[in-house]
């Protein structure tokens, strides 16, 4: 196999790893995450192990973010994620799920 052959196969194999790659608006329209009251992405219960993976990476993001913004403006992080957790319920799209305070999952 020449040098270009490998490249080649190589490419194509990082880029087929990259397209099957999950992200949250496909979990979240396929029901396998959804939103809970504190801004965070939460396993369904068809949810699987790349859902959780991407899960735990965005959760990891929000919440350095959030820690960031209450920092700002002198607040908690608890009062952050609450209004992190209501913008982005609202903003849900129809048939995607939601968990509320109570812990109970709902379909927008």
């Amino acid at each position: 196999m020449t040098l270009k052959s490998l490249f080649m196969a190589t490419s194509l194999l990082v880029m087929s790893q990259i397209s099957f790659a999950l992200t949250v608006d496909e979990a979240q329209s396929q029901g396998l995450l959804g939103e809970n009251a504190q801004g965070y992405l939460e396993m369904t219960p068809r949810g699987n192990a790349e859902a959780k993976s991407l899960m735990d990476t965005v959760n990891a993001k929000r919440k350095a973010k959030y820690q960031s913004i209450a920092g700002k403006q002198n607040t908690t992080l608890k009062d952050i994620e609450k209004i992190a957790g209501e913008k982005i319920t609202s903003k849900l799209n129809a048939g995607e799920f939601y968990k509320d305070a109570d812990g109970q999952w709902h379909k927008k």
